[in-house]
């Protein structure tokens, strides 16, 4: 994908478009990993032998961005190495071997890889990973140029990635599409497939995925002077990078807002938007977009007329290109420095650099061509094997024909039928057997879950008699006991034991009204679970400690005694978890209710914890809403880690 520079005095500019590629070019590999792990079980327990541990793989990963040449040799070792049978584990490794390729810009190689990788994996079907890298090779292609090839793949991507069973993974494969077109001018075709990829992403499941879809439509408004639209693209994307501390696109954002300000000639706002990506950058040590945004620098200095400046931030890219050998860098750092130099008059010096700039273009240009000719080439090979091996599997079948009787092949085929009969009769008593077993089990566990809730609800409402109404109880008693024993007391001190102890009745029947509503909500009956939920909200808010906000949809008015005092206490127990433990400044509770099921989902933005370590010891709360809602054939579900905040999900069926 080309980034067109919005400055009126650039030509073609690759940089935003070429990070913005890259770490969008193994998002789909990590995201598959996380979505997909049922189907990915079943692909490991299919065609794998001694499978390479996930953490063995995460390395890798990791390694790639930070060290390709050691990714790849650590890659081919463990190639070498493998058994045979270990098809997934060969995929990925190959996969990471054009990944690391990529990083280092040696397409060819990084074609070479992806398509062995490829091949293996459609071999056994494994269309998560085809998915992967079919988008993975659509990035190389929009990258190196070749936008036909590029366009094949990430369809073929969308398709697969349907076929696993993960159609939202499409949004960074839509957003690739968005760039193609991007490169080729088309800006309203990509707008369209970068809203559709933002669409997929509504409930940002993935914010760095929705930040980089943002830049890139602020890249199509700007292109089209929508200033006003694309600044606001851009300030949509950076608030969602900071709330993930997401530097990378945060980087990206500031340089293409430092454009964008530029071609409108508000250099002072350019000039604050590129040191603000510099910043960010160097704060991440994210080594080229430190050179991006010094290149945006030089170019607002040069508009200065503050030549020794904007020299300096041009040599010094040059010299972090030349480092790390990076012919993208080099061509644009060229490019500046020629400009500087024709305004210094040097006319010998902008020359010399502006004939680099074009002969690194060509040089770029060629191995474009390149990388075109080597996909056909290793396509048309493909298709000689292919060809080859359907005649070896002709002669084998011809053969085979020859050598089997009739009478065989029809006693084998009788007797293979028998033999799946029986197996699949004997697998299905086994399966049955199992599911009894399981039912069985179940409600053992959901009898004892309701018996212990039950049991913790009465320690819980004994101890509140005890602890409130117990104290206020035997206050007023010893009120009425002084007034009692002591006949002689002024009246002035009469009056005031009589109102204390009138205050200690009064708090004492408050505290049994309560209890008693605890126990026996009258707002569910008088309001519903609606009324009841903006009861509750409107209390909480009485506080400046904690915001709670709500929402519902289609929820009905003759809901299920059942489910509505379950969901009601479930409500409860959140809120007063909320208050208690997340240290949360902001609550949304929303309840859904269609033909088929309830779902409530309520979110906080507090410390969160660590749901593995807390487990069963999560306390009464915790307990008394998984017991009701499994009670009820519900599930719930708990997305937590610490310092990310909570969002508790339940789906309780209606029918």
């Amino acid at each position: 994908m080309r980034y067109i520079a919005l400055n009126k005095n650039e030509t073609v500019f690759k940089y935003v478009a070429k990070a913005i590629l890259l770490s969008l070019f193994s998002m789909a590999t990590v995201c598959c990993n996380q979505n997909n792990s049922s189907y990915k079980k079943e692909m490991y327990l299919k065609y794998t032998a001694a499978t390479i541990a996930d953490s063995i793989f995460e390395e890798i990963h990791n390694q790639v961005y930070d060290n390709p040449s050691l990714a790849r040799s650590r890659s081919f070792d463990i190639l070498a190495s493998l058994d045979s049978s270990d098809k997934i584990s060969r995929i990925k490794l190959m996969k990471y071997i054009g990944s690391s390729y990529v990083f280092e810009t040696n397409y060819p190689e990084a074609i070479k890889y992806y398509n062995k990788a490829l091949t293996e994996a459609e071999a056994i079907q494994f269309y998560s990973e085809i998915a992967n890298i079919n988008n993975n090779l659509g990035t190389v292609f929009n990258e190196s140029g070749s936008y036909t090839s590029a366009y094949i793949h990430l369809v073929a991507a969308l398709d697969n990635y349907e076929l696993a069973g993960i159609p939202d993974k499409k949004g960074g494969t839509l957003n690739n599409i968005g760039l193609t077109y991007l490169n080729l001018n088309n800006h309203k075709k990509a707008l369209q497939y970068f809203e559709e990829a933002l669409d997929t992403n509504s409930q940002p499941k993935n914010p760095i995925l929705a930040a980089t879809v943002l830049n890139n439509i602020a890249l199509c408004n700007g292109f089209e002077n929508n200033t006003a639209i694309a600044l606001e693209n851009l300030n949509h994307s950076i608030k969602l990078s900071e709330k993930n501390n997401n530097q990378y696109s945060l980087c990206i954002s500031y340089k293409i807002m430092g454009d964008i300000y530029q071609n409108s000639r508000a250099y002072e706002k350019a000039f604050e938007a590129y040191s603000n990506s510099e910043r960010i950058a160097k704060e991440g040590q994210l080594f080229q977009q430190i050179a991006f945004a010094k290149i945006g620098l030089g170019r607002v200095l040069l508009d200065w007329n503050r030549i020794p400046e904007a020299l300096k931030e041009g040599l010094e890219v040059l010299d972090m290109a030349e480092e790390k050998n990076s012919n993208l860098l080099k061509t644009d750092a060229h490019f500046l420095l020629s400009m500087i130099y024709q305004e210094k008059k040097d006319y010998q010096k902008s020359l010399e650099h502006f004939q680099k700039n074009v002969s690194l273009k060509e040089e770029m240009s060629n191995n474009t061509i390149v990388n075109q000719i080597y996909n056909v080439e290793l396509k048309h090979m493909d298709q000689l094997n292919s060809m080859q091996q359907l005649e070896i599997d002709k002669k084998e079948l011809a053969i085979s024909n020859k050598n089997n009787l009739l009478f065989f092949v029809s006693l084998v085929f009788m007797l293979l039928l028998i033999g799946l009969y029986l197996g699949y009769r004997n697998r299905q008593h086994k399966q049955e057997a199992k599911l009894r077993d399981t039912v069985i089990e179940m409600n053992k566990k959901r009898s004892n879950a309701a018996l212990e809730a039950e049991i913790r609800e009465r320690k819980r409402i004994g101890q509140n008699l005890h602890d409130s109404l117990g104290y206020l109880l035997s206050l007023a008693g010893l009120q009425a006991s002084v007034l009692h024993r002591k006949k002689h007391i002024t009246d002035e001190k009469r009056n005031e034991l009589i109102q204390s102890l009138m205050e200690s009745i009064d708090e004492a029947f408050n505290e049994v009204r309560n209890i008693s509503h605890n126990l026996s909500p009258s707002l569910l009956s008088e309001r519903g679970l609606k009324g009841a939920l903006k009861n509750i909200s409107a209390r909480v808010n009485q506080s400046t400690k904690l915001n709670m906000t709500y929402d519902t949809f289609g929820l009905g008015e003759n809901l299920d005694d059942l489910i509505e005092n379950a969901l009601y206490r479930t409500l409860q127990e959140i809120v007063n978890n909320t208050i208690k433990h997340a240290d949360a400044s902001e609550l949304f509770i929303q309840i859904a209710q269609d033909e088929k099921e309830i779902t409530l989902m309520a979110e906080d933005n507090g410390k969160g914890f660590n749901y593995e370590l807390v487990g069963n010891e999560s306390g009464m709360g915790l307990a008394n809403i998984t017991s009701g809602i499994e009670n009820l054939n519900g599930t719930i579900f708990i997305d937590t880690k610490p310092g990310r905040g909570t969002i508790i999900s339940i789906i309780i069926p209606l029918k």
